[in-house]
């Protein structure tokens, strides 16, 4: 597959505009880019390459054409070497036209939308697919955009409403490359509809939403012949609707916040949801302050599906079609649990910070480890270091991402 030109060609339209603009017109004008190279002992596709080398370009740029209108546009190209035929890769995150009233703001165009409270782990997140394969080593620049009409309406006090529809765009996903051979099933949605109610400001922040499209990450699922016997797994993006509602508060020096969604995979034409069971998925946690520009937090996950997916009693053939499917869609058990844990700290008046990030599921022991730190050499260059580690068993979900257990060094120049 070759690279898709347009979002590249885009990007570098965006970096042409911001950086002759500013010079005409530099209070009315935002730019920034991001030239780095990384080097990566992996290249997060699940095989066994190493010793990669990682170029990367990001760009975002902002326009205020007058009181009310403004234009934004950002997005990033980079290479790595992962022998599917896309090596190079430019991703459009964002290129939208926004009006703002006084209570109403309309946003058209290319948009990434990052809902929920809890830390990485947001049950209530549905909307912007991620790129789950790019050199990136900050979990939030994976997040890619979508064509998108969002409108948000103020009501003062009383919190703020923001409805949106949008062309569905999927993640990409580590396994991609490796279940190419699988068949790939018709999706039932080209659009994606959502609403959220945020009310914040007080000491107690919540909100509800609501969200109906397709699931960003691939799933398997099962394969049927006439007499509903079971003769395979395909692959592709299930139809999906949630509800959820996620709140935060503080209590002395403690911050509390947690997400709770309901999953619905409903019954299609085309029976894309076959395997892929509904539940209920939640996180809470707490997070503090501590001495020397440290934070720390931890939280606590589940999932509860409504029907069970062990494997007893089984024929062997449909047990091993299953297994699969439990491996690739984390559906291990009808309840499963775990932890996150994070430690953070800035050191040297902000020029060094650190930030380690674990998670364990309780049920079946895998972990993933990621550590990370930075130096900001002076105020274009920045070094940082960090590594992915993954342990488990074959049949866990960390256990079998463990080929990508990778590290990293990388080096920016901040423009």
């Amino acid at each position: 597959m070759k690279p898709n030109s347009k979002p590249l060609r885009l990007l570098f339209a965006a970096c042409l505009a911001g950086w002759c603009g500013a010079s005409a017109a530099a209070e009315k004008v935002q730019f920034s880019a991001v030239a780095s190279l990384g080097a990566w002992s992996g290249n997060r596709v699940l095989d066994d390459r190493n010793g990669i080398l990682a170029p990367m370009l990001s760009a975002d740029a902002s326009v205020n054409l007058s009181e009310q209108l403004s234009v934004r546009a950002g997005g990033l190209v980079y290479h790595f070497s992962q022998d599917n035929g896309d090596d190079t890769r430019s991703i459009l995150r964002e290129a939208f036209l926004q009006w703002s009233g006084d209570e109403t703001q309309v946003r058209l165009g290319w948009q990434v939308v990052a809902w929920g409270r809890a830390d990485r782990i947001n049950p209530t997140d549905n909307i912007s697919a991620r790129d789950y394969t790019s050199p990136q080593s900050v979990d939030e620049a994976q997040r890619m955009g979508a064509g998108m009409l969002s409108v948000a309406h103020d009501f003062g006090s009383a919190g703020r409403l923001t409805v949106l529809g949008k062309q569905v765009k999927p993640s990409r996903m580590p396994s991609d490359p490796a279940e190419e051979n699988l068949p790939l099933r018709p999706d039932g949605e080209d659009y994606e509809y959502a609403a959220k109610f945020d009310h914040s400001g007080d000491a107690f922040d919540w909100s509800v939403s609501y969200f109906k499209g397709l699931e960003k990450p691939r799933s398997l699922q099962l394969m049927r012949i006439a007499d509903q016997r079971i003769v395979g797994v395909n692959r592709g993006y299930a139809e999906l609707e949630v509800l959820g509602a996620d709140a935060a508060t503080t209590i002395g020096g403690w911050g509390l916040r947690g997400e709770i969604a309901h999953m619905r995979f409903p019954e299609t034409d085309f029976q894309v949801n076959d395997g892929r069971i509904s539940h209920w998925y939640g996180i809470t946690g707490v997070e503090t302050n501590l001495p020397a520009n440290a934070t720390a937090g931890v939280q606590y996950f589940f999932r509860y599906f409504d029907e069970d997916p062990q494997l007893d009693g089984l024929k062997p053939a449909e047990s091993a079609v299953r297994r699969k499917l439990r491996i690739a869609n984390n559906q291990f058990h009808q309840y499963q649990d775990g932890l996150t844990l994070r430690l953070a700290q800035r050191l040297w008046n902000d020029s060094v910070d650190y930030e380690i990030v674990g998670v364990v599921n309780f049920r079946d022991g895998d972990y993933a480890i990621r550590p990370r730190i930075g130096w900001r050499y002076s105020d274009s260059i920045k070094l940082s270091a960090g590594a992915d580690i993954y342990r488990g068993k074959d049949e866990s979900f960390f256990g079998s991402l463990r080929k990508n257990n990778v590290q990293f060094a990388e080096i920016s120049y901040i423009y």
